[in-house]
């Protein structure tokens, strides 16, 4: 199923110009002033501030004002699902898959030091009985045997982190 991207007649309008478009992906990259955008797009500063201009209105982009000097465009959320509509859905996947392996990892670990714990309680008095040395291997190999669930979730958690990490790989070396 693919995300829906619903515009409104100004934000069509909008992109229906080429040089609009171009804006769009030079600004995805970084915010930029009014001039880097005249200069990367060879036009007159005052062609692009109307671009600009439409481009604010349509609620794509806004213009930073922090009291200094210089002015920014960067763009706004809406501009960003324009340009990657299903990157949001990427970034939850991604996500929850990092707190699942972590949650996971640190089950296992915990879980890993009580089976040590225990084995050693159990074997400490067995090692000064005869025979103690492979009731000691038992409790050794005892405290080392994790859930099979635990490895299977951790490559599972593991996998879907690389297949987002790739994706949006592919998506930046595109936009760029």
């Amino acid at each position: 199923m693919e995300d829906k991207i619903t515009l409104d007649r100004e934000s069509f309008r909008t992109l229906a110009s080429d040089t609009r478009v171009s804006i769009l992906k030079s600004l995805d990259r970084r915010r930029k002033m009014l001039t880097e955008l005249s200069k990367e797009l060879k036009m007159s500063p005052s062609t692009v501030k109307e671009h600009m201009d439409n481009l604010c209105a349509a609620g794509l982009t806004v213009q930073m004002d922090d009291g200094h000097k210089w002015k920014y465009y960067e763009l706004t959320a809406k501009g960003k699902n324009i340009l990657h509509p299903g990157e949001t859905r990427i970034w939850v996947i991604l996500s929850v898959s990092a707190i699942a392996f972590v949650g996971i990892f640190y089950d296992m670990m915990s879980r890993g030091s009580q089976n040590a714990l225990m084995a050693a309680r159990e074997a400490a008095p067995v090692l000064t009985a005869p025979g103690g040395a492979g009731a000691a291997d038992k409790a050794a190999s005892a405290a080392q045997a994790l859930p099979v669930y635990h490895i299977i979730g951790l490559a599972i958690t593991a996998v879907a982190m690389g297949s987002c990490m790739a994706y949006l790989a592919l998506i930046r070396k595109r936009c760029f």
